[in-house]
């Protein structure tokens, strides 16, 4: 369990070396996100509110205003703006300065789509727009602050993934035959990928739960996806690739994934009764509270299983012939 706990840190460090981390990579993803309707709607109307805010005069042109962002916001040139607006962003986030969303060069496309006779063009500022700031609460504060040591940490993933390696390949010599350690390994990994699959699914209905309008569902929704929809992917992927790798080194005899299941459902030891307890009142929880994330993990540990005596069946059939 060590290994694979070792796998899962290293994976979601490494993989957020790669997507968060790294200011163009992002960036890209951000605005990749922009892409939805309902994220440009949720950019537009916090451009508009801002300006409103900024000058109440604009209040009762409204209407004007909303139109001549969500033109803005809708041309060609706008996701360039959003692009440079994250990155910079990006920057400050980790090199201790003020975490806002500005938009460069947004200010002249907006102000470009307000009618020449509207009494809005005079009032509207020719400052960039600010989508957001980030540090203004207590959670926001302390996120912003670990943002350095995040990305201190994330420098160990290559050794936590090698630790979590070892101690599989330690865990496979140790069995009484080294096909059925192979088959422990290949099932260490495939646990690996049950675990970020479960990790990016409970995390994913949290994050959404604290949202009560499909609006909000959507926009959030997309961002999540755009940023760890591959952690998912690449999550059922190791998952089935360790499942059929488990079914090819060691298909065992008929019954045998049955009773290796009911071994996983009857721990033996304290340690592991607890463990069993724990992932059963966590189950218990999200059935009260997201049911559609256990029946989620469901379907993907059935369709494991199915995997895995799919290709146990094969391996015997050709082995018999």
């Amino acid at each position: 369990m060590t290994g694979v706990l070792l796998l899962v840190v290293g994976s979601l460090a490494l993989y957020g070396r790669a997507t968060v981390l790294d200011e163009e990579a992002f960036a890209d993803r951000a605005t990749a996100a922009l892409a939805q309707d309902e994220v440009q709607a949720e950019v537009g109307t916090r451009i508009a509110d801002r300006a409103i805010e900024a000058e109440p005069a604009l209040a009762q042109l409204r209407p004007t205003v909303e139109a001549a962002v969500s033109d803005a916001v809708k041309r060609w040139t706008f996701p360039a703006h959003f692009h440079d607006g994250v990155e910079a962003m990006h920057r400050s986030l980790f090199s201790g300065g003020s975490v806002d969303l500005a938009l460069p060069g947004a200010a002249a496309d907006i102000r470009a789509a307000v009618p020449e006779r509207s009494r809005a063009l005079a009032l509207l500022s020719s400052d960039d727009p600010m989508l957001f700031h980030l540090g203004g609460g207590a959670l926001e504060t302390r996120l912003v602050e670990s943002a350095p040591t995040a990305r201190r940490a994330a420098t160990f993933a290559p050794v936590a993934l090698a630790g979590g390696l070892l101690l599989l390949v330690a865990a496979a010599f140790r069995a009484p035959t080294l096909r059925r350690g192979a088959r422990r390994a290949a099932l260490g990994l495939a646990l690996t990928g049950g675990v970020l699959v479960a990790v990016t699914s409970v995390g994913r209905a949290v994050v959404l739960s604290s949202f009560d309008t499909s609006h909000g569902d959507a926009v959030v929704g997309t961002i999540w996806d755009s940023f760890l929809g591959d952690l998912r992917f690449w999550g059922l992927v190791v998952g089935a690739g360790g499942v059929i790798a488990a079914a090819l080194f060691e298909p065992g005899t008929r019954g045998a994934s049955r009773r290796l299941l009911v071994r996983a459902l009857t721990p033996c030891g304290s340690a592991g009764r607890l463990a069993r307890a724990a992932a059963l009142l966590v189950l218990a929880v999200l059935l009260v509270w997201i049911p559609e994330v256990p029946v989620d993990l469901a379907v993907i540990t059935l369709a494991g299983g199915m995997l895995f005596v799919a290709a146990a069946e094969v391996v015997r059939v050709s082995s018999a012939r």
